[in-house]
């Protein structure tokens, strides 16, 4: 019998290319599902173009009412009633958020945007704020 000495044995080395490789890949696939802050915005809405006013800024606790043309509510993406935007914004008065940025469209009915504001004065909301698209005049 032959038998093999301990400092004979093999050697093992790891191949330290295809690790690089994963740990690329796994650094592009968490910066690419993070999510960044984007500013609410239903992009089926034109808003009305104004030559002055403020630009808009980040707040995290500001409510975004987007109404579109056919006087349509949506928030974050979801279609809402009166009734349904009513509860959800007795919830966030509850929370203690009281701050609301109204989109309206260029071709929505007027009335259906005082409503919302209507509902909002109702529940106790008075930081509100209309929604403009700013251009510059040119001379």
């Amino acid at each position: 019998m032959i038998r093999r000495r301990a400092h004979e044995s093999e050697s093992f080395d790891i191949p330290q290319t295809p690790l690089i490789d994963i740990i690329f890949i796994l650094i592009i696939f968490f910066l690419v599902s993070t999510t960044f802050y984007t500013e609410e915005r239903d992009h089926k809405i034109i808003l009305p173009e104004g030559r002055s006013g403020d630009l808009i800024t980040k707040e995290s606790d500001k409510y975004v009412i987007n109404i579109r043309q056919g006087g349509v509510i949506v928030v974050k993406q979801d279609i809402l009633s009166m009734e349904q935007l009513a509860e959800d914004l007795k919830q966030r008065v509850e929370e203690g958020q009281t701050s609301v940025e109204i989109r309206g469209d260029t071709n929505a009915r007027h009335g259906q945007v005082m409503a919302v504001m209507d509902l909002c004065k109702q529940l106790g909301i008075n930081n509100q704020a209309l929604t403009q698209r700013i251009v510059n005049e040119i001379e």
